[in-house]
């Protein structure tokens, strides 16, 4: 009898253990605070994007190289690098500062920013390409009833 008292208390112990580490595992998974370790730009804020602006980078120019937008809001640039060289794409005015990462050759890059009504200067950040000529303009209107 006393086997059996004492195989009943192993069982009980060993189940107990098993629900505190499944409610520490399940705790773990559930614990919230969403991190990821993503963070989005300052300028890119969630929402629809009104529209897609393709860039073309070559040496060394942007295509095009002067953007009108309608209204402000969201919007995506698509850097498509068309050069021999590594290139990139920043966005800057307003008290946005945005860049892609370095895109090579035959590669592109997207750059998802909130613009508001105002001029942005647009180029590419790596090794003196502005300099160079890689810039332009991307001025957006107030749009309607602003």
């Amino acid at each position: 009898m006393a086997q059996r008292g004492s195989a009943r208390l192993k069982l009980t112990a060993t189940g107990w253990i098993f629900c505190l580490f499944l409610a520490t595992f399940l705790a773990g998974c559930g614990a919230g605070g969403g991190g990821g370790g993503y963070k989005a730009p300052s300028g890119a804020k969630e929402g629809a994007i009104l529209k897609t602006i393709q860039v073309k980078e070559t040496e060394f120019k942007l295509k095009p190289a002067k953007i009108t937008l309608d209204r402000p809001g969201t919007y995506e640039f698509k850097a498509v690098n068309s050069g021999d060289t590594v290139h990139a794409l920043e966005i800057e005015g307003e008290g946005i500062e945005e860049e892609t990462k370095e895109i090579e050759h035959g590669q592109s890059a997207g750059l998802k920013v909130k613009l508001k009504a105002g001029t942005y200067e647009l180029y590419c950040p790596v090794d003196g390409h502005k300099e160079e000529g890689m810039e332009g303009k991307v001025m957006v209107k107030e749009g309607p009833g602003g």
